[in-house]
């Protein structure tokens, strides 16, 4: 259990961070939290394969220029798999 807070996205109340991941096919994860109120989903992410590899990759890179690009790239790739996924 985490100590994190989050606000959820269904009843706006602050929850403690309750992580959850739903495999919803053809490889893409739902990476989301759960409220421990309403019981509501608020997403993190989506992930495809292509998308953790490059978070692989990334935890492996030495803080710098390229780690930075590569963060970018990171969140340009999951945001468009939100829009489709959404």
């Amino acid at each position: 259990m985490s100590d994190q807070l989050l606000e959820c996205g269904k009843c706006g109340q602050l929850t403690r961070l309750i992580r959850r991941t739903e495999k919803i096919g053809n490889g893409v994860f739902h990476e989301f939290a759960e409220c421990e109120k309403c019981q509501g989903n608020t997403t993190i992410f989506y992930s495809d394969k292509e998308i953790r590899s490059l978070l692989v990759k990334q935890q492996n890179t030495k803080p710098g220029k390229y780690r930075t690009k590569l963060a970018a790239e990171i969140q340009n790739k999951m945001n468009r798999l939100r829009q489709e996924m959404e």
